[in-house]
C-alpha cells in the first residue's frame, strides 16, 4: 500500500509540475475599449511629443508570475513590452517598446493608449518609430485632414525579457476598423430652409415620416416651430420642440448595444433599424399643429479617436396645412400612400407633379369602391410590396 501511495505521488507531481511552471509565465492581454468601432482615427492621439488629450482607444493588460521582476539580479529579468501597429492596406506601420519595466510578485497593471503614447510616466514607450516609406504613401492624406485613411488597423502587442530572452504565450492583437464618414443629407419632410415660408413645403399630416441618409450611426434630430424674423439656427438651437437621440442598428444585431460613448449626449439613446421613424403621435407639447412652420435638423456623431465629433446636417423647413383646407378622407389617402410611397408621394402631388392640383375623391379596390380602413385591412392579408404607380 505504501508503494501505491508513493507512485500516486510521483504521478501527481508529474502532472501538476507542468502546470504550475506555464502559471508563472507572465502574460498579456490587449483589446479595444469601443467594441463599435472608430469612424475617426485622428494621428495627434497617438504623437507622443504633443499626445491628445481624447479618451482611452485601447487597453493593455500585463500580468507577472510570482517571481520578482526588478533591479535585483538575484530576481527574474525585467519586461519590455512591444508593439508593432500595422494595416491591412499599407503593412507596418509602426513600433514602439517600453523601457524595462519591474513588476512586484503576481502583480497586474492594465494601461491605455494614453499611458503608452505619452511624453512621460513609466510605462510609457521609449522608442517609437514609424515606416517612413509608409508614411510618405499616406501623407498627403494625413496632411489634408489629420486623420488616418480608412483601413482595418492592427495591434499586435509582445512582452520580452529583459535579457532579450522570448516569453511564451506572452502576446495579444486586435484589430481597429476606421471608416472616415461624411455623408449626411435630409430626404423628408421638407426642403431647405430660405427663410421663406412659401418655401417651406406643405406636408399634410401632423405625423409625418422622417427620413434621412448617411454612413453615421449616431444621431440627434431636433425639430422647432418657425417664428417669423428669427434665424432658423438659433430656434433650433434655443426653443426646440422635439429633440431625439438615434442609434442606427440593423435587425441582425438587434439587442446587441455596442459599447458608444454615450454618456456624452444628453437624454437616453433609441435604438432604430434604419435611418427612418414617424413623428410620434402622444404628447400635446410635441404635436405639430395646422396651420404652423416647423424647422429640422438632423446631427450626425463620428465616432473618433477623440471622442464624438459632430457633424451637421443642413435645415430643412416644412408647414403642416390647416384641417379645413382638407378632408378627413384626404388626410387618410395620404397617410397610407405616404407610407408605400415615400418620398415619391411629394413628386406625385407637389409643384411640377404629375397629380399637381389633384385631390382624392374616392379609393377602389380590384374595380369596388372600398374606405381607407377597408382597404388597410384588405392589403394585410395579401404577401405583396409596393413597386411603383401607374396613372391612368
Amino acid at each position: 500500500m505504501r508503494h501505491l501511495f508513493s507512485g500516486l505521488r510521483v504521478a501527481l507531481a508529474l502532472l501538476v509540475l507542468p502546470i504550475v511552471g506555464f502559471a508563472q509565465e507572465p502574460t498579456v492581454e490587449a483589446g479595444f475599449i469601443n467594441r463599435a468601432g472608430l469612424d475617426v482615427f485622428f494621428l495627434k492621439d497617438f504623437d507622443i511629443n504633443r499626445p491628445g488629450n481624447g479618451p482611452p482607444i485601447f487597453y493593455v493588460e500585463i500580468r507577472n508570475n510570482n517571481v520578482p521582476r526588478n533591479s535585483d539580479p538575484a530576481s527574474g529579468p525585467r519586461l519590455i513590452l512591444e508593439m508593432l501597429i500595422s494595416s491591412r492596406e499599407h503593412g507596418n506601420l509602426s513600433r514602439g517598446q517600453t523601457g524595462p519595466l519591474s513588476f512586484n510578485p503576481d502583480q497586474r497593471v492594465r494601461l491605455t493608449n494614453n499611458d503608452l503614447f505619452t511624453s512621460n510616466g513609466p510605462y510609457r514607450f521609449r522608442d517609437y518609430q514609424i515606416d517612413d516609406a509608409v508614411v510618405s504613401r499616406l501623407l498627403e492624406d494625413i496632411l489634408a485632414t489629420g486623420r488616418l485613411p480608412s483601413d482595418i488597423y492592427k495591434f499586435d502587442v509582445r512582452l520580452r525579457s529583459e535579457d532579450g530572452g522570448p516569453i511564451d504565450n506572452a502576446d495579444d492583437s486586435f484589430d481597429i476598423r476606421v471608416r472616415n464618414p461624411r455623408r449626411l443629407d435630409l430626404v423628408f419632410p421638407g426642403a431647405p430652409a430660405s427663410g421663406r415660408r412659401s418655401d417651406c413645403q406643405a406636408v399634410f399630416t401632423n405625423l409625418p415620416q422622417f427620413r434621412w441618409e448617411s454612413d453615421l450611426r449616431l444621431f440627434r434630430v431636433i425639430v422647432a416651430e418657425a417664428r417669423r424674423g428669427e434665424d432658423p439656427e438659433s430656434i433650433l438651437n434655443q426653443r426646440p420642440r422635439f429633440v431625439r437621440n438615434y442609434f442606427i442598428q440593423g435587425s441582425a444585431q438587434r439587442n446587441r448595444l455596442p459599447d458608444l460613448n454615450f454618456a456624452e449626449l444628453d437624454g437616453r439613446v433609441e435604438v432604430l433599424p434604419s435611418t427612418n421613424f414617424q413623428y410620434p403621435a402622444s404628447g400635446t407639447e410635441l404635436a405639430l399643429r395646422p396651420g404652423k412652420t416647423y424647422l429640422w435638423r438632423v446631427i450626425g456623431f463620428i465616432s473618433s479617436s477623440s471622442g464624438l465629433i459632430p457633424l451637421e446636417s443642413e435645415i430643412f423647413c416644412f408647414r403642416v396645412p390647416r384641417v379645413d383646407r382638407f378632408s378627413a378622407m384626404q388626410q387618410q389617402v395620404e397617410m397610407l400612400l405616404r407610407n408605400m410611397m415615400g418620398p415619391e408621394l411629394e413628386k406625385l402631388f407637389s409643384e411640377g407633379g404629375d397629380l399637381e392640383g389633384y385631390d382624392a375623391t374616392r379609393v377602389t379596390f380590384n374595380g369596388k369602391e372600398v374606405t381607407v380602413p377597408e382597404l388597410l385591412i384588405k392589403m394585410r392579408k395579401m404577401d405583396a410590396k409596393y413597386s411603383g404607380y401607374r396613372i391612368e
